[in-house]
């Protein structure tokens, strides 16, 4: 009866340790932003369950992301101990000015005798110039065959391509082409050869009142031919 007993205690304290938890409604927080938005804050409300929980940290995996605990302590500093029942929420601020399209990004939460867990923020942001694609590729001595960067624009008002430049248009020639005034554009390219790898990008300016879309971003390449692994027949 005595190992019995032990047994059952020893039983019940693996049970209260693997029920102690930081319960969060959603590790997974969307939010859609507006074009012309810049910063958005993803929330996630948790409650302490079972044991007293320590937060070790809270680092957000990307300088455009900032993390933060509430409620905060009166001394306006993080609170890391918590205890069962108690409630709060880790904010996540996110920086969305250089982003384009859905973007994931997340805070890794580390707590005392856990492992790692991660919050993340996955925001949708309008492409109001939409390029696709938006790099060119060509293999080393393959086809040096025209290629087309075709550009929509996505807004309830137009945008024009107003000026246009590139850092290497001797070895990677290109055209911009207005198929709908303000709606829709061509980049074609055509390089001069693909004898030797290279790159270069080609600027298009716009008259876009949404500073991120100001300005957009085509890039060109010859890389070298990927080679294909060859498969040997099995040695008897």
């Amino acid at each position: 009866m005595k190992v019995s007993f032990i047994a059952l205690v020893a039983l019940i304290c693996t049970v209260s340790v693997s029920t102690a938890e930081m319960a969060f409604k959603s590790k997974l927080v969307e939010i859609q932003v507006g074009h012309d938005q810049n910063e958005v804050t993803g929330e996630f409300p948790f409650e302490i369950k079972g044991s007293d929980e320590t937060i070790l940290s809270y680092d957000a995996l990307c300088t455009c992301l900032a993390g933060r605990v509430e409620p905060l302590l009166p001394d306006r500093s993080a609170k890391l101990h918590w205890k069962p029942g108690e409630k709060g929420v880790i904010k996540a601020r996110f920086d969305t000015s250089k982003f384009v399209g859905t973007v994931d990004k997340a805070i890794e939460l580390k707590l005392k005798g856990h492992e790692p867990i991660h919050l993340t923020v996955r925001v949708h942001i309008p492409q109001l110039l939409e390029l696709s694609p938006s790099t060119l590729k060509w293999d080393k001595d393959g086809p040096a065959e025209e290629k087309v960067i075709k550009i929509k624009v996505n807004h309830s008002e137009p945008i024009m391509i107003t000026s246009h430049s590139a850092t290497n248009e001797k070895a990677y020639p290109y055209e911009v082409k207005t198929l709908k005034e303000g709606w829709e554009y061509e980049v074609r390219v055509k390089p001069a050869a693909t004898n030797e790898t290279g790159m270069g990008m080609i600027s298009l300016r716009t008259d876009c009142k949404v500073p991120k879309f100001k300005r957009a971003i085509v890039y060109v390449t010859t890389r070298p031919k990927l080679k294909t692994s060859t498969k040997t027949g099995a040695v008897k």
